[in-house]
């Protein structure tokens, strides 16, 4: 059962909601789903009050943990002559969303002073557990949304925070160690794991407060001692007008390192309450605890996020939980470079006696990738993905399914970053891109920016767009790109609408309104065979769509290379700048 309450205070009750699933994901919102089925012609039916409350800005409680939250998302179809409910809800603590703070604090502040600033008017109170230091805000803090804030502050101040409905607790440690212990095959279904290698840096740049002559009052870099591994590898300068000690700079540019493999885990539990060996099996988010596989090995992990029914799991329902690096041993990795070096040795050897001759070494090689299932298409996407800075995906109306479920399916497969179309020519919107942003933040996508599809009409699009990049509070530093791939705009086919030189001016009006408004990371998408034929690309980046190639397109700063990813009928590109990630 489930309880909802609407803007007018009426409340009512679900009967027989079924499918009731919480999804918990450490540093984001809560997330409720559920079905229910209800008559639409019978106001006898014990739903039908219900399904007139499936408004913006119902509430919606979970009694037995007592979590609230709102409707995002409700879908109903048929089911023979009645009709069923699937609904997707936010945490009630993305209300915090609904606050922008104008106003700005200065100079050195408190943590207190800052949470005060960003609660003040709204229902949230704030716990804080343990000390923190002032931060010195060159720019000053506020002039954004209150949740933004809160994050921000999480990074200035290094705290950790959650939210138990309206009260935001905060800690500079969350979670609890072992605190559970999986066994496959006893108390969990198969464990599956993925590294991911494409995130690791070992080298950075820093720049503290810039002076009014451009020097900086401090500057520093810092090399990871995992160099030596894995060789030096840049991350994205980092620069801070708050800055003006080396000492603090330096700490802060070896917390923006990421020196090791991101290890994921993903476990099915058939059983979340039965305790082994002792452990009482706490899986919430942030906490730590052992996995142990069917060969004995136990691994350290922390809860990353968790989907599980917690009015059915006595009925089946069993829930899922993925898990992270606790902490990364680099010694797993280096043993197994270790391995592969005496194997080559070894193999080197036998070469060298005369043991096999080259063909039957090639033979071998073919084998080995034959046996592994490596093909030379898959060698090729591991390069091009260790080669960019990640995998995002762009959507558009054409994805009808946006489910954080299956943005969450995407981010299982390695999605970092999302690009949603907003509008085409100048009187087409795209209903569902708020909830794909929406629910895409919620899976952990970062929002890379959004784009229009362009029909050449240069000044009057570019205004329809900024309307709706304004209207969805898409910040001025994401990337606004441009669709330029329809047939009417190709001006070397005979009797072309649009020359060249027409279609160069177009754009540049349209990015005119875009970059007088404050967005500057303006972008051009196209077939990369369409670039400089055309049009010439004055965009600060360029964005190519080439599927099935073996590597990106020359002078690419994302490649598009698939339109049917993993077979989720999804965009999926590589980016190779920070931006695009």
């Amino acid at each position: 059962m489930l309880w909802l309450k609407d803007t007018n205070g009426d409340q009512t009750a679900i009967s027989g909601s079924f499918e009731v699933a919480i999804t918990e994901t450490q540093g984001s919102f809560d997330r409720l789903s559920f079905k229910f089925i209800v008559d639409p012609t019978n106001v006898q039916d014990p739903n039908y009050v219900a399904s007139t409350m499936m408004l913006p800005r119902t509430i919606v409680v979970e009694p037995i943990t007592g979590k609230k939250f709102r409707i995002l998302q409700s879908q109903p179809e048929s089911l023979g002559d009645k009709l069923l409910y699937t609904v997707t809800c936010a945490s009630i603590a993305y209300d915090l969303h609904d606050m922008y703070v104008e106003t700005k604090l200065q100079n050195t502040q408190s943590l207190t002073a800052c949470l005060k600033l960003i609660t003040s008017g709204t229902g949230f109170k704030y716990h804080v557990t343990g000390s923190f230091a002032n931060y010195n805000f060159g720019e000053g803090f506020g002039g954004d949304f209150a949740d933004t804030l809160l994050s921000n502050l999480a990074s200035d101040f290094a705290f950790k925070y959650y939210f138990d409905n309206y009260d935001i607790y905060i800690k500079s440690t969350i979670g609890s160690s072992g605190a559970f212990l999986f066994v496959e095959n006893a108390n969990a279904a198969k464990f599956t794991r993925q590294e991911d290698y494409s995130t690791i840096t070992t080298y950075i740049k820093g720049y503290g407060k810039q002076n009014d002559n451009g020097s900086h009052a401090t500057t520093a870099d810092y090399t990871s001692p995992l160099a030596s591994n894995w060789g030096k590898i840049w991350a994205s300068p980092y620069s801070s007008d708050s800055i003006t000690n080396q000492a603090t700079l330096l700490a802060k540019l070896k917390s923006e390192i990421h020196d090791y493999p991101d290890v994921q885990y993903t476990m099915s539990y058939t059983d979340f309450i039965n305790n082994v060996q002792g452990f009482k099996n706490d899986a919430t988010p942030g906490n730590y605890g052992w996995l142990r596989n069917r060969f004995g090995i136990d691994v350290s992990v922390m809860v990353q996020s968790r989907t599980w029914y917690p009015q059915e799991q006595d009925r089946g329902q069993s829930g899922s939980i993925t898990f992270g690096n606790k902490i990364f041993d680099p010694n797993y990795f280096w043993q197994q470079l270790r391995n592969g070096y005496q194997a080559n040795l070894k193999l080197g050897q036998e070469l060298k006696t005369g043991q096999i001759t080259l063909e039957e070494y090639y033979q071998q090689l073919k084998k080995s990738y034959q046996d592994q299932s490596a093909t030379i298409t898959d060698l090729n996407q591991r390069i091009n993905g260790l080669e960019s800075n990640g995998i995002f995906v762009d959507v558009s109306s054409n994805n009808a399914d946006t489910s954080v479920d299956w943005f969450t399916k995407l981010v299982n497969y390695g999605a970092k970053g999302l690009m949603v179309k907003l509008t085409q020519s100048t009187d087409y919107t795209n209903a569902l891109a708020t909830t794909q942003i929406a629910n895409g933040k919620s899976t952990g996508l970062n929002l890379v920016g959004c784009y229009h599809y362009f029909m050449g009409s240069g000044a009057a699009e570019g205004e329809a767009f900024l309307a709706q990049l304004q209207a969805n509070s898409i910040p001025t530093s994401a990337v606004v790109a441009l669709d330029i791939e329809d047939s009417t705009l190709n001006p070397t086919v005979d009797n072309a609408a649009i020359t060249k030189a027409e279609l160069n001016a177009q754009i540049s009006a349209f990015y005119k309104v875009l970059t007088d408004a404050g967005y500057t990371n303006t972008c051009d998408y196209a077939s990369a065979s369409s670039f400089d034929v055309w049009f010439d690309s004055t965009a600060k980046y360029k964005w190519m769509a080439s599927w099935g190639a073996d590597s990106k397109p020359s002078g690419a700063d994302a490649w598009q290379f698939d339109n049917n990813w993993h077979g989720w009928g999804v965009d999926a590109n590589y980016g190779y700048k920070g931006i695009f990630n």
